[in-house]
């Protein structure tokens, strides 16, 4: 069956379950289209792991879970704009679209090293001393 745009929800969602719903239908899309998403999805994974391993602080939960949430969230923006971008000029190339989707893929590298950064003050000291 074959449904007219007309069937499709253009407007405002009506009620909170609704918007719950469709944001939620956006986690699963960006996570099941973009490898970049299961890659975080992986890391982040390890992360935990190891977390639990090394029995980490409260303290150091909330950073490795801001530094997690950081990652999953610019990388799923970054694929908000290069879409959009996509939509704009119609998977055309102009200089302006790469030059949107090379910062708004700059704006994951930093955040990703930056969070490594986190990573390395949460576990090192532990490891440290597991290993002396």
């Amino acid at each position: 069956m074959r449904m007219d745009s007309n069937d499709k929800q253009t407007g405002k969602n009506k009620t909170f379950f609704r918007s719950v719903r469709h944001a939620l239908t956006g986690v699963r899309t960006a996570f099941t289209e973009e490898d970049n998403l299961k890659r975080d999805a992986t890391f982040s994974i390890v992360v935990i792991l190891l977390g639990f391993m090394l029995r980490v602080s409260a303290w150091d939960w909330l950073l490795l879970s801001i530094a997690i949430a950081i990652v999953v969230i610019s990388e799923m923006w970054n694929t908000v704009f290069e879409n959009m971008v996509d939509l704009v000029v119609h998977h055309q190339y102009d200089p302006l679209a790469k030059k949107i989707k090379d910062m708004s893929a700059g704006t994951v590298l930093l955040t990703a090293f930056f969070s490594s950064l986190i990573g390395l003050y949460v576990f090192v000291p532990y490891l440290w001393r597991m290993l002396f």
